[in-house]
C-alpha cells in the first residue's frame, strides 16, 4: 500500500516526502482566497495509513482522494469541523458532520464532497490485502487484530456511525500534536492500535445515530439548488419557485437542502451575500449603494444591518478598516526592503 501510494503522490505539484518515506505532506486547493488546505500522510507501518485532514474546497483531487485503487480497507473517520459526503454502494448518501467518527469495512465509495468548502479531522486506513502482519505480531495478544473489527463492521449495509465524545474527539488532538512535532511515527502508531482497540470493543449492535440516508438524485436537487441561490446574488428565490423547478414540496427542498449543507437555503444564500460583499468592499472601489444592490438588498439600510450582524461593523467601516491593514502591510514590506 505505502510504495503504491508515494509513487502517485509523487506527480502532485508541491507534495513533500521524507527521505524514509514515511511521511508525505501536499497542499491542497482552496476554493477561496487564504491559506490552502493540507494533507499530510503517516505510514506507521506496512499495512497503516494515517491521514490529518484539512480541506479548503468543495472536492480534492481524485489523485488525492483515491490515489490508488485499492480494495478490503477498513477506514476510520474521524470529523473535528465541516461536512464531509459519503455516497455508499447502496445509491445512497449521508453526511460525517463535527463530532461524528464512522467506520467503513467498504460500504462507502472513494468520491468525497464537502458542501462547506472546508472539513478537518483525521482517517485512519487499515488494509487488508496485505499478508505482513509488520508491527502487531508483538501486539497480538495484548490488542485485538484490526481484521476483527473489519469483519464485524462488514456485516453491516452502511458505515457506522456515531457520536464520537469526548474521549474520542482528544484523539485528534494527540494526532496533531504527533504530526507538528514530527517525532516519528511510532507514537502514531500507537494511537492508532489504541483507537482500533476501543472501537473493537464497543457493542455495534446497539442503535446508531439516528440519520436520514437521501438518495444520489434528492442529494442533486439540493446542489442544483445551491448553484442556483449563488449563482446571482442579487436576485431572491422563495421555497416554491425553487421546489417547482424540480416538481417537489417546499418541505422536501428544504429537507433536501438543509441535509447535505447543514443550514436553510435563505440562511446559506444570505452567508454567502455577506462573504460576496466583503469581498468586494476589500478588492473594488464600488459604491456600497452598488455593492448592496448586487447582492440582493433593496436599501443600504437593510444591507448595512444585516452587514454588521454578521461582521461587527458597518460596511464602511470594514473598507476602512481593510484599507488600514493593506496601507500597514505595505509600510512594513517597504521597510524590510
Amino acid at each position: 500500500m505505502k510504495q503504491d501510494i508515494i509513487e502517485q503522490y509523487r506527480k502532485i505539484p508541491g507534495a513533500r516526502i521524507l527521505a524514509d518515506g514515511c511521511r508525505i505532506e501536499m497542499p491542497l486547493p482552496a476554493d477561496k482566497n487564504g491559506e490552502l488546505g493540507r494533507l499530510v500522510s503517516v505510514f506507521p507501518s506496512g499495512r497503516l495509513m494515517f491521514n490529518l485532514i484539512d480541506i479548503r474546497s468543495t472536492k480534492i483531487p481524485e489523485i488525492v482522494a483515491a490515489p490508488i485503487d485499492r480494495t478490503r480497507e477498513l477506514k476510520i473517520n474521524y470529523c473535528l469541523s465541516g461536512r464531509c459526503e459519503l455516497r455508499l454502494f447502496t445509491g445512497e448518501c449521508t453526511y460525517l458532520t463535527a463530532g461524528e467518527i464512522s467506520v467503513d469495512a467498504g460500504q462507502a465509495l472513494d468520491m468525497f464532497y464537502y458542501p462547506g468548502g472546508e472539513y478537518k479531522g483525521f482517517e485512519v486506513i487499515y488494509s487488508m490485502e496485505n499478508d505482513s502482519d509488520e508491527g502487531f505480531t508483538a501486539l497480538a495478544t495484548q490488542f485485538p487484530k484490526p481484521e476483527i473489527l473489519y469483519e464485524r463492521c462488514k456485516q453491516f449495509s452502511r458505515p457506522w456511525i456515531r457520536n464520537a465524545g469526548a474521549f474520542l474527539a482528544g484523539f485528534y488532538e494527540d494526532f496533531q500534536y504527533y504530526i507538528e512535532e514530527e517525532i516519528g511515527t511510532d507514537l502514531i502508531f500507537i494511537k492508532c492500535i489504541e483507537l482500533l482497540t476501543y472501537l473493537s470493543k464497543l457493542d455495534f449492535e446497539q442503535a446508531q445515530l439516528k440519520r436520514t440516508y437521501y438518495t444520489v438524485a434528492q442529494v442533486e436537487i439540493a446542489k442544483r439548488t445551491k448553484e442556483t441561490i449563488t449563482s446571482d446574488l442579487s436576485v431572491r428565490y422563495t421555497a416554491k419557485e425553487l421546489a417547482d423547478r424540480f416538481g417537489i414540496s417546499e418541505t422536501s427542498l428544504k429537507n433536501y437542502f438543509r441535509s447535505v449543507y447543514g443550514c436553510g437555503y435563505a440562511e446559506y444564500q444570505q452567508i454567502a451575500r455577506m462573504e460576496k460583499a466583503a469581498q468586494m468592499l476589500d478588492e473594488t472601489n464600488e459604491k456600497i449603494a452598488d455593492i448592496s444592490m448586487a447582492v440582493g438588498f433593496t436599501t443600504q439600510a437593510k444591507f448595512g444591518a444585516a452587514f454588521k450582524a454578521c461582521f461587527g461593523v458597518t460596511p464602511m467601516e470594514y473598507r476602512r478598516l481593510k484599507r488600514l491593514k493593506q496601507d500597514i502591510s505595505t509600510k512594513e514590506e517597504r521597510r524590510i526592503r
